[in-house]
């Protein structure tokens, strides 16, 4: 099955729009581990934004960040397998900790540039929002607010 990824609404409770890697993943691991009395709304409201909803710098930091992280993966991959056998590859094992490391610091800035693009345009995502799911209970903090007694 091909991997559905992109940016998405309510991807986790506490998160208005944030990038998956795995919308199906995503759904299977809320049907298997999430409370049943929360599935249905959790289903529900997470939902996939079309890309041309999208401004293209916000797409541009999060493909940043994705390569960043892949790039870090692969780098902590490298390092698990030198620790491994760090009596035989002990300069393999410290240059894989300077390749993971220089992949931190860029996932770092990544990171950085893909936050700052979530608040450049949460007003216009949140216009978004209202438009594309207009039924969702999302009080700014999470999609379960607290009911006034």
């Amino acid at each position: 099955m091909k991997k559905i990824k992109g940016f998405a609404f309510h991807c986790h409770h506490g998160e208005l729009v944030e990038y998956v890697t795995d919308y199906n993943d995503r759904v299977k691991y809320i049907k298997k581990h999430k409370p049943k009395e929360e599935q249905e709304v959790r289903l529900r409201l997470f939902k996939m934004i079309p890309e041309d909803r999208l401004p293209a710098d916000l797409i541009k930091a999060s493909e940043a960040c994705v390569k960043a992280s892949e790039a870090c993966v692969k780098a902590w991959e490298t390092r698990a397998k030198a620790w491994e056998t760090r009596a035989k590859a002990r300069e393999a094992y410290d240059k894989a900790w300077e390749a993971y490391d220089k992949a931190w610091e860029t996932r770092a800035k990544a990171w950085e540039a893909y936050d700052k693009a979530i608040i450049k345009y949460t007003p216009e995502l949140e216009k978004l929002h209202k438009e594309l799911c207009p039924d969702c209970p999302w009080d700014g903090y999470t999609i379960f607010p607290k009911e006034e007694k």
